[in-house]
């Protein structure tokens, strides 16, 4: 059995320098959050909101939703994750949006060294490198800050490459039937399970999927016309918010809406990288296929932002464990830890440099993957 990759021959800057640059890339990403009392504490009001509102008629409804959100001096916006997401912060809404601010930032830190841990076992890392790797993580650190909760998708989706690194299927699919609080980020599993025919994961996420939907008409208030309501809200509410919020779009998709172009084009955009990855997502190892699929659902997704990029750290996962040979390994890695924390600038530069690390590593990967006429099989791919 190999030798973990540790600090010290996982890049070829010695580990005195990488644990350096690590820590201060963490620093780096979170000092942005001693700005978030001045900013109506960002995203975490809409989403202290749900859980306040969980249970009964004022979370799905649009109109009522922003009543209630004015009526209690909370940010006014519509609630875009299915309504059994709100259950999630139902424990926070119990405190005060400013209290609970600072309690689930330390929550997200703690799921980001949790996801460092797991992501040690999966890819033989030392954990000392695999937790230093997640904390600096640019995408990760900026969800902490805004009130977002990316490192917990992080921590799921993490939770199923290790089932499905281990044959524990029953672990991947309920992993990924977690994710259905926010379906954008199940995606590239369930085209993962679909393409390699694992039709025991993908039973279990289906069934949690029906999980998910009845715990929905209970935070809807018991109302199983829920979805109706919430497709008018998303209707009425998302366009103005992808507008609002173009400059962090990181999908082909998001980033083709902004264009002049008609709406049919960015959808096929999306559904045209999907397909280019699949001969990828069939013949690599599982691990490779499923830190991709992460990748690939944030690159061919309908709607992903530069923090939801923390499903992206998988795939640097896979690339600092060896997946890249030595000298690019060095190069890619240490391009995409600073390049992605120039996310920062994105109002800026009206294109988040988020976006260009995600589209390059899925177009690299899938030309890693092209089909060639000559062999059908790449040498040296893991079952």
């Amino acid at each position: 059995m190999a030798a973990p990759v540790g600090l010290d021959c996982a890049l070829r800057l010695g580990a005195g320098r990488v644990r350096l640059w690590a820590l201060g890339l963490f620093a780096m990403g979170v000092v942005p959050i001693v700005g978030a009392p001045f900013n109506h504490w960002l995203d975490w009001g809409a989403l202290w909101a749900a859980g306040a509102t969980a249970g009964g008629p004022d979370l799905v409804d649009a109109v009522r939703h922003v009543a209630w959100q004015t009526a209690h001096g909370v940010s006014a916006a519509f609630f875009a994750y299915p309504p059994v997401a709100a259950w999630l912060f139902w424990p926070f809404a119990q405190l005060p949006v400013d209290v609970s601010f600072w309690i689930q930032a330390l929550v997200m830190v703690a799921c980001l060294a949790a996801a460092g841990f797991v992501a040690a076992r999966v890819y033989g890392l030392t954990p000392e490198l695999a937790v230093l790797a997640s904390l600096a993580w640019a995408p990760s650190t900026a969800s902490i800050v805004t009130g977002q909760n990316a490192p917990f998708a992080l921590l799921v989706a993490m939770v199923a490459i290790w089932g499905l690194a281990s044959g524990r299927w029953w672990v991947a699919g309920l992993a990924v039937g977690v994710l259905w609080y926010k379906p954008t980020l199940a995606l590239g599993f369930v085209a993962l399970f679909l393409v390699r025919g694992r039709w025991r994961e993908l039973g279990v996420v289906v069934a949690a999927g029906g999980v998910a939907f009845l715990l929905s008409v209970a935070a809807a208030g018991g109302d199983w016309g829920w979805l109706g309501t919430w497709l008018e809200g998303a209707r009425t509410w998302l366009p103005a918010d992808a507008a609002k919020n173009a400059d962090k779009a990181i999908s082909l998709p998001g980033l083709l809406g902004r264009l002049p172009v008609p709406w049919f084009v960015p959808a096929l955009g999306g559904v045209a990288l999907a397909v280019a990855a699949i001969p990828g997502l069939r013949r690599a190892g599982i691990v490779e296929a499923a830190s991709a699929a992460c990748l690939i659902g944030l690159a061919a997704g309908p709607r992903a932002w530069g923090y939801e990029a923390a499903l992206a750290f998988p795939f640097m996962c896979w690339v600092i464990a060896g997946g890249v040979g030595e000298p690019w390994r060095t190069r890619i890695v240490v391009a995409a830890y600073l390049g992605s924390l120039l996310w920062l600038f994105s109002f800026a530069t009206q294109v988040s440099s988020v976006a260009v690390i995600v589209l390059a590593a899925a177009a690299w990967w899938i030309w890693r993957w092209r089909p060639r006429p000559w062999s059908w099989r790449r040498p040296g791919v893991v079952p």
